[in-house]
Formats: C-alpha cells, sequence, structure tokens
C-alpha cells in the first residue's frame, strides 16, 4: 500500500483516489469496480451521493463517516440539480477502523463524505461500485457512481437527534458492518 499516496494537504481537492480494478461485467455478472480513498489528515472526500451501489471499507488508519438525508428543496425531480433550498441533515457519524464498512444503495440513505479527522497518519479505505469505472460516455466523458456533489454550506447545523457511533455501538444497525462479522 506504500505506493498509494494521498494529495499534499493543501490541495483544494482534498484527497486521492485510485481505480485499483474494474470489471465491465458480462452476460452472467454485472458491472463493479474497487477504487482507493487515500487521505492524510484534516482530509475529506466532498459530500455526495451515488447512482450505484457503494461500499466503503477502511483498510488503514482511522476513518470517519458522516451519512446526510437529502432535503431537496425545489429540485423538482432532477437528481442532477441542487438548489438553494436543496438542505442535508446530518443523520449518523461514525468511525471505521480496518476492517469496518458501510453498504450505501441508491435508493436508501446514501449521501455522505468520508474524512481522516482524527489518524495522525494516512488513512485509506477501498469502494466497491457497482459500475464500470473505465466506461466512457458518447462525448468522451468518464462515467461516475456520483449523483450529486453538495456545498458544505447546504448542511443544516446538527441537532440532538444525530447520532455517534463507533463499530462497536453499530454493530446491531443493520448497515454499519465489520469485514470479519461479514
Amino acid at each position: 500500500l506504500s505506493v498509494y499516496h494521498p494529495v499534499p494537504s493543501d490541495d483544494p481537492k482534498g484527497y486521492q483516489k485510485y481505480v485499483v480494478m474494474n470489471y465491465p461485467g458480462d452476460e452472467d455478472y454485472g458491472k463493479f469496480s474497487f477504487t482507493l480513498i487515500v487521505l492524510s489528515q484534516h482530509q475529506q472526500t466532498p459530500i455526495h451521493d451515488h447512482k450505484v451501489i457503494c461500499a466503503p471499507i477502511c483498510i488503514q488508519g482511522i476513518m470517519t463517516e458522516v451519512l446526510y438525508r437529502v432535503n431537496e428543496g425545489d429540485a423538482r425531480g432532477d437528481p442532477a440539480q441542487t438548489t438553494a433550498t436543496t438542505t442535508l441533515q446530518e443523520v449518523k457519524r461514525h468511525e471505521m477502523h480496518p476492517g469496518n464498512g458501510n453498504f450505501l444503495y441508491p435508493e436508501g440513505l446514501n449521501c455522505h463524505t468520508v474524512g481522516n479527522y482524527s489518524f495522525a497518519g494516512v488513512s485509506m479505505s477501498l469502494h466497491l461500485y457497482a459500475f464500470d469505472a473505465e466506461e466512457v460516455t458518447a462525448d468522451g466523458k468518464l462515467v461516475s457512481s456520483v449523483k450529486r456533489v453538495y456545498d458544505k454550506s447546504q448542511v443544516l447545523l446538527a441537532d440532538a437527534a444525530v447520532s455517534t457511533t463507533t463499530l462497536e455501538d453499530a454493530s446491531d444497525d443493520g448497515d454499519c458492518v465489520s469485514a470479519a462479522a461479514a
């Protein structure tokens, strides 16, 4: 894993990702890919949701995943658009240690960010996506698993209903899992 490096801490992108395996699918199996997300301390992915199943699992360091409920505002059913009235409500925050992960389904609670907020070293997570990471659209752009990216200003202030857990707390939660327990 030492060949995978994060971007510098002052880089506005905030994280580095590497496609480490891609399977374009065939008549027996669907499309899938594995992407490695690499974060230095205080780096995070943008807040985003997915068009496909996403299953992040921590493989090095400590990562925190924050899940949000999307309040659509007046997006009027267009999933590619967010508006000034679209807001995000933080509903869950949990630490992922090596072997811990989560499953995100497009029709469920799948808006999140993953960050290295406390670990002083490099944190890495492996993300399984149900899509072909090398598929290209007719106009030459790479297909993305991301449906939308949100601005931090869209996050409403957290309230007392936010669930903050570690894996031990979340073991009966149904969506936070340990690879060892799976």
